[in-house]
């Protein structure tokens, strides 16, 4: 998998009905899907977010790990879900929703507090098998 698909993948999920994907209104007024894949900078300061956020690490963590002739190629993606609408139920809408498309994810939760959003960080495997290089 590849972020280009993990993206696709996480926007159809949520924007299914309901569709629980906030917006972003960035400076000129236009507003788009507040799904934001973070690489070198993260959501640009001056976008303002409503609703529900969905950033996606660029590239995952890495884990290999060798077997007989072969290498598993363990790695993980992150996705962070951020819901600034206090009194909505999207976030565990979202969780569960992404819970059911990828089983095996691992999802730590943090509560709103006065201080702070409520949000899921959700590491989801992904994994390939790929042939040792031959000795030289």
């Amino acid at each position: 998998m590849n972020i280009a698909q993990l993206r696709q993948t996480i926007q159809l999920l949520l924007e299914g009905s309901p569709d629980l994907v906030g917006q972003y209104t960035l400076p000129d007024g236009t507003k788009i899907p507040a799904i934001y894949v973070s690489g070198r900078q993260g959501v640009p300061s001056e976008w303002k977010v409503d609703g529900l956020e969905v950033v996606i690490d660029e590239f995952p963590s890495l884990s290999p790990r060798a077997g007989v002739g072969i290498v598993q190629q363990r790695q993980e993606w992150t996705v962070v879900l951020v819901d600034y609408s206090t009194s909505s139920k999207a976030l565990t809408q979202a969780a569960r929703r992404i819970s059911r498309r990828f089983p095996d994810a691992r999802f730590s939760f943090s509560p709103e507090t006065d201080i702070a959003y409520g949000q899921y960080r959700i590491r989801i495997p992904d994994l390939e098998i790929d042939r040792l290089y031959p000795p030289q």
